[in-house]
């Protein structure tokens, strides 16, 4: 019998969060645009850049609602907000950037 001592890296239709999500007291909303952003990210540089609407729409939540989440979010620490500008310097979207808590 052959023992693995090492985790592969997850495949297929599913994505993993941190155990410890669970002790940022969160919101069910807060939680739900985590669990969002986790779902969308490179799993290598952990950025993505969905609109809020389709946040709002995939979590069944208000863009109003979201921004108010993604502030909590960033101020707990677990995710970075930064705006992304086309060529003319119009702002085009935001980037996430989920912040490694594992």
């Amino acid at each position: 019998m052959e023992i693995h001592n090492q985790i592969n890296p997850p495949s297929g239709n599913f994505f993993i969060i941190p155990n410890c999500i669970f002790k940022e007291s969160l919101k069910a909303r807060d939680l739900a645009v985590y669990c969002y952003l986790m779902y969308c990210a490179d799993r290598v540089t952990f950025d993505c850049y969905p609109a809020r609407k389709t946040i709002a729409q995939a979590c069944g939540m208000s863009p109003p609602t979201v921004d108010e989440a993604t502030k909590v979010l960033v101020d707990k620490g677990l995710i970075n907000v930064s705006h992304r500008y086309d060529l003319n310097g119009n702002r085009t979207s935001h980037m996430y950037t989920i912040n490694k808590i594992w």
